[in-house]
């Protein structure tokens, strides 16, 4: 899969989870995407005997998840770090802030043609490294990086859905969702 672009990326909060179901609040515009970074953790062991490996097995741990922004309002940045908007406006960092898990999607250019699409399925995310410097002759902008860890659902231990839209054998109408709601693996298109 070579990929060379991102845009829309989107967010849900999870409101509620067990070992049914999980549920998602409202889709919402994350923020202007410069980059997005998945990278697994793999853990690997050898079994070794007899002066060679007799057996070898591969165990998954959390993902890293890298979400780089132009910026994000304040209402995104309340909802998926936890930090709460004051009254007169002011929102601020706190010792007691709790950042839920969230879902986090979007779409990205296909070499192929078309686009993927995606969505990781539950994501803590932590703040923002703050990143400042004078003005220079060339502008260097500082921008938001969020780095988290994306774990399986509870439900399912689903971890990421991704699909191409110029795969013939999907029905395009999921695309026409996708911004609305969290698609699921089961996802049916509404008559």
């Amino acid at each position: 899969m070579a990929l060379k672009g991102l845009k829309n990326l989107h967010y849900a909060v999870i409101t509620s989870e067990n070992e049914e179901e999980t549920t998602y609040s409202e889709v919402k515009p994350f923020g202007p995407a410069m980059a997005l970074n998945i990278q697994p953790s793999v853990n690997r062991s050898n079994l070794r005997a007899n002066d060679q490996v007799l057996f070898t097995d591969v165990s998954k741990g959390p993902s890293t998840v890298t979400v780089n922004t132009a910026y994000l309002e304040k209402q995104v940045e309340a909802d998926v770090l936890g930090k709460k908007i004051h009254p007169n406006g002011f929102i601020s960092d706190n010792a007691s802030d709790e950042p839920p898990y969230i879902a986090i999607g979007g779409q990205a250019l296909n070499a192929r043609g078309g686009y993927d699409y995606f969505w990781i399925y539950r994501v803590k995310l932590a703040p923002a490294d703050l990143n400042m410097e004078t003005k220079q002759d060339t502008t260097a902008y500082q921008t938001p990086s969020h780095s988290g860890e994306a774990i399986p659902r509870l439900h399912d231990k689903e971890e990421k859905l991704r699909l191409w839209d110029q795969d013939d054998t999907i029905d395009e109408k999921v695309f026409q969702d996708w911004f609305k709601e969290v698609i699921d693996k089961n996802w049916i298109a509404e008559v």
